[in-house]
């Protein structure tokens, strides 16, 4: 299993020192490093993401605030050399608190409950969610078959869901990347930045666009090999 993850701190020499200590795990893989908070939530909406670190005592916002305002937040491991923070910390649900500097037998230790807890939400969603995905619509809770879905596609603080035989989208406070992380990788292609489309629902791919009975989705340039081995795979 693979964990995706992303570093938050205002330290430079922290950053990579922790990106450095992550190089001994062959399973995790860090995506992006930021010096600050601010720009994470803009990435979130683009990338899925298993796992952020995150420093807590940072100038422009808490790490634990910033947490705490997240949507869709991914597991979240708390690094500070703070102790004070720890009850605030674990209140968040936070996987683990690591105090630098960190131990690389103690990181090993955090990480092992991130595969834990990864495999128990995959466990999770195909029991409960073997056919269909539950969304907030309007203060209702609305359940959706898959095969209901032609595609999806992210609209600001949104995502808007397009449906066989609804003639308007579905509408529902969320960011592609936590989406994408609902679905079932057998079932849904993320091709673009914004859009996220039912593989089922595919009838042609060609240069920079697919088609399907709804129209013309664009494709972007780093989602092309993953779509086009999918789609081979299910020919």
């Amino acid at each position: 299993m693979k964990i995706k993850c992303i570093l938050i701190d205002d330290e430079p020499f922290a950053l990579n020192i922790l990106e450095d200590d992550l190089l001994a795990f062959p399973d995790v893989e860090v995506l992006a490093k930021f010096s600050s908070p601010i720009d994470v939530p803009q990435f979130l909406e683009t990338q899925a993401v298993d796992l952020i670190f995150s420093d807590i005592q940072m100038p422009e916002l808490l790490g634990t605030r910033f947490i705490r305002d997240l949507r869709n937040a991914p597991l979240v491991i708390f690094t500070t050399a703070y102790h004070e923070y720890a009850v605030e910390g674990f209140e968040l649900n936070a996987v683990d608190y690591l105090l630098k500097p960190i131990r690389k037998e103690r990181l090993a230790t955090a990480l092992k409950k991130v595969v834990d807890q990864l495999r128990l939400r995959k466990v999770q969603r195909s029991e409960e969610q073997a056919n269909y995905i539950v969304v907030n619509v309007e203060y209702q809770k609305i359940k959706l078959l898959f095969e209901e879905i032609i595609y999806i596609e992210g609209w600001k603080d949104y995502v808007k869901i397009h449906l066989l035989n609804r003639a308007r989208p579905l509408l529902t406070r969320s960011n592609l990347g936590g989406m994408e992380k609902k679905l079932p990788e057998n079932r849904f292609v993320r091709i673009h930045n914004s859009f996220i489309v039912n593989s089922a629902q595919i009838k042609k791919i060609q240069p920079g666009k697919l088609l399907i009975d709804a129209g013309t989705l664009p494709v972007g340039k780093k989602y092309l090999d993953k779509l086009l081995a999918i789609m081979s795979g299910n020919s």
